[in-house]
């Protein structure tokens, strides 16, 4: 079985390839030129950047909302989320083998899906799909946190994190309560208790991130009880991975049938970000804006390839469909990942940037402060000052024709 150490290793001659280190360095330009403009920028001009970026995020909340599927039909969404296909099934997955299982899962799914949609979408548009259909139905999928806890078995025993030390019994859950000494003292303690993260150099960070994502329930296999179900840290390694293996693996099952030019990955945790938010450097910082409704933990793809914002709406989208996360009560079935599409073939050109969806965003997991510096010239460019237009004496005018 795979570990996580073996498996990110994997990344590293992906990093040298031209197209990466081109997108690193419009990264490191685009971050720059953003937190330039905030920083030389008046408290009023950052307001509205930010009022311009909350309606946003309400806009992509909305989507969310009213473009989860209904029984009967394909298309139901905007945009990125026009085709929102869930992958259900009777029984959970057995990913005993490890990420491998998952990788063959995610590709077999995609193809089955494509298949059995395929002729409904060609009948369903009036324009020529044929490169679209080689190319695959779905442009990326989005996965949750705790597919990829069982693929790494990132699971301890409860008394391996619940434990006391210096006379106080720590709860992970509420691992901000504890003065820095202590929590430093129990990181060292834990990582002798587990072996989960055996090879991984884990940051107290990364492991404090990955205890907050904790989960006591579990999916419906028995190997799992009494076991705590860690999050899974590096996501957007992991995604862009996953993309790129598992576009290689829907051309290889297919014979080369469906061939996908790239693949987006998005992986997304159920609760809600705050204390999350607050454990990896961000709370309190104008600069870096919670998403409320989920925490995005990573996505493969570059910033403008598949956007901040497009993330979450496909996370909510997700949540919206597997209800907690593994086993859905309300359709009594097991729906591990959901697949996206769009409507018609330009949407995807327009929107995506199909060639670099699996780029490895950046190293570690979603930043909010990278990816809104990312988006600080768009605001600007696309919100100028509007003066209000009033009379000498101040009351509003009113412009008639």
């Amino acid at each position: 079985m795979m570990t996580l150490a073996d498996y990110l290793a994997l990344l590293s001659p992906r990093l040298a390839e031209p197209p990466q280190q081109r997108w690193f360095d419009r990264l490191r330009d685009g971050v720059a030129s953003g937190q330039a403009r905030l920083e030389a920028a008046a408290p009023e001009r950052q307001r509205q950047w930010r009022a311009a970026f909350d309606q946003r995020v309400r806009t992509e909340e909305l989507k969310a909302w009213y473009g989860a599927p209904k029984r009967g039909s394909l298309f139901q969404g905007t945009s990125v989320s026009s085709l929102t296909l869930p992958c259900e099934l009777e029984r959970p997955l057995d990913l005993s083998a490890g990420i491998e299982a998952l990788e063959e899962a995610l590709a077999e799914h995609y193809i089955r899906l494509h298949d059995k949609h395929e002729t409904t979408v060609r009948k369903a548009i009036l324009e020529p799909v044929d490169r679209w259909m080689a190319e695959g139905l779905f442009f990326g999928l989005v996965v949750s946190s705790k597919m990829l806890s069982q693929a790494f078995d990132l699971t301890v025993h409860r008394d391996a994190v619940v434990f006391p030390v210096d006379g106080v019994l720590i709860d992970p859950h509420e691992i901000t309560s504890y003065p820095a000494e202590l929590r430093e003292a129990y990181f060292q303690e834990a990582l002798r208790r587990i072996d989960c993260f055996a090879g991984f150099p884990l940051s107290r960070q990364e492991f404090e991130q990955s205890l907050a994502l904790a989960d006591i329930s579990k999916p419906r296999i028995e190997r799992y009880r009494d076991q705590l179900m860690l999050g899974p840290v590096r996501c957007n390694e992991i995604a862009a991975l996953l993309a790129r293996r598992v576009a290689g693996r829907v051309r290889d099952l297919s014979l080369g049938r469906i061939a996908p030019r790239s693949l987006m990955v998005t992986i997304y945790d159920t609760d809600t970000p705050y204390t999350y938010h607050r454990l990896s450097g961000y709370a309190g910082l104008d600069m870096a804006p919670v998403l409320p409704g989920l925490t995005v933990l990573g996505s493969s793809g570059g910033i403008d390839a598949f956007r901040w914002l497009y993330a979450y709406r496909v996370s909510l989208l997700a949540q919206k469909i597997q209800k907690s996360s593994l086993w859905s009560e309300v359709e009594k079935c097991f729906i591990p990942f959901v697949f996206f599409g769009v409507l018609v073939e330009r949407d995807a050109e327009i929107l995506l940037d199909l060639d670099r969806l699996d780029l490895l965003r950046y190293p570690g997991m979603l930043s909010p402060l990278i990816e809104y510096a990312w988006l600080i010239p768009a605001l600007d460019d696309a919100e100028p000052e509007f003066p209000a237009a009033t009379t000498a004496a101040g009351e509003l005018a009113v412009r008639l024709p």
